[in-house]
């Protein structure tokens, strides 16, 4: 079972969104009395949650797809650091 991050284990992330999407984000964020970054930060968990199992899926398939294990392609992953 997964264990719950700590604060400290928390990663900022810098995103772009439309203006649009922003206008509609600080809506939506005021609407349940949080700031939009906050709120943001909760949809991306909720749909990171609710989708583990594709993610996992869609993992087990690339490492097929390049022949190697998930945990080689993670290993890959690790070692090629941050590519945002």
């Amino acid at each position: 079972m997964e264990r719950e991050m700590a604060t400290e284990d928390n990663v900022r992330l810098y995103i772009t969104v439309s203006k649009y999407n922003y206008r509609k984000l600080k809506e939506w964020a005021r609407i349940h009395g949080k700031p939009p970054s906050t709120f943001a930060g909760q949809i991306v968990a909720t749909n990171l949650e609710s989708n583990l199992d594709t993610i996992e899926k869609q993992k087990q398939d690339l490492a097929h797809y390049e022949g190697i294990s998930a945990d080689e392609l993670e290993k890959r992953w690790e070692g090629e650091g941050e590519s945002d």
